[in-house]
């Protein structure tokens, strides 16, 4: 094997454990120099020139220490479209009735050599918001996340990939989508200058609560979910019903959301108001 560019060999870290007869196990001196021997030498490639520079591409320590003209220099030893990693060993094997390829992949290692790397302050942030919409699609409970065997799936795939606690996915990631949505929701309204329809919608929670929920409809027919209120405890009678109305309507008039139509259902206290 070709000697490496001393430019890749700043980078690195060889050990004499062999993967295959021909490469070493190598690690990542950013990775170390961040993360710490002990954590970062659970992960490793072998000392070829493609698979150094694809691990340096990926690593946001060596992003973020080195400088884009260092980078460019590097990342230019090897051509974009020459993936060496893509290399298949074909043995072909014929018998009298049938021709058969046999494909073997090269030995590099666990899954984590090509996908471990440290989440971004703001990778983090949206991968919390995918779990708990992933959580709320499949109608999962948030216990999900601090199952052992949930924890094990991810660890394999990433092993700096830390799910978050239930807790904090309840509260904390749950508030700010709902803060982010709200204010979404509120910036799209206001810009909808034709028409915005007000409706409501009735149903009971696990609870056994009675709840009235506000649906806002743009002009396009998109739906916002405005807000939701506990009734179980009033009379449903058409004075209620216009009193809550005008109520919602000032508090969106408030700010700058003007509704031109109202939709309610035909239950007789809404009928009447």
């Amino acid at each position: 094997m070709p000697p490496l560019p001393t430019l890749l060999n700043d980078c690195i870290v060889k050990s004499n454990i062999k993967i295959n007869q021909s490469n070493l196990q190598t690690y990542c001196k950013y990775c170390i120099n961040a993360l710490g021997k002990e954590q970062e030498k659970r992960n490793y490639f072998p000392n070829k020139k493609d698979r150094i520079i694809l691990h340096l591409k990926k690593c946001p320590h060596f992003l973020n220490a080195t400088t884009a003209e260092k980078q460019a220099e590097i990342f230019e030893l090897i051509p974009d479209n020459n993936s060496s990693t893509k290399k298949k060993v074909y043995n072909k094997r014929s018998s009298d009735s049938s021709r058969k390829v046999v494909v073997r992949s090269e030995a590099f290692g666990p899954i984590d050599n090509y996908a471990v790397r440290a989440l971004s302050k703001e990778n983090a942030k949206q991968f919390n918001k995918l779990l708990l919409k992933m959580t709320v699609s499949c109608e999962w409970s948030l216990f999900w996340v601090n199952n052992p065997e949930a924890k094990a799936c991810f660890k394999f795939l990433n092993l700096l990939l830390v799910l978050s606690d239930r807790r904090k996915l309840g509260n904390q990631v749950l508030t700010e989508i709902v803060n982010e949505t709200n204010k979404n929701m509120e910036i799209a309204l206001k810009k909808d200058k034709i028409c915005i329809t007000l409706t409501y919608d009735r149903w009971t929670n696990v609870k056994n609560e009675h709840l009235l929920g506000t649906v806002l409809l743009s002009s396009e027919g998109k739906p916002y979910v405005w807000k939701a209120i506990n009734i179980s405890s009033e009379r449903e009678n058409y004075q209620e019903v216009i009193n809550k109305t005008e109520s919602m309507l000032l508090e969106l008039e408030l700010i700058d959301i003007k509704v031109y139509v109202i939709v309610t259902d035909s239950a007789g206290a809404y009928v009447a108001a």
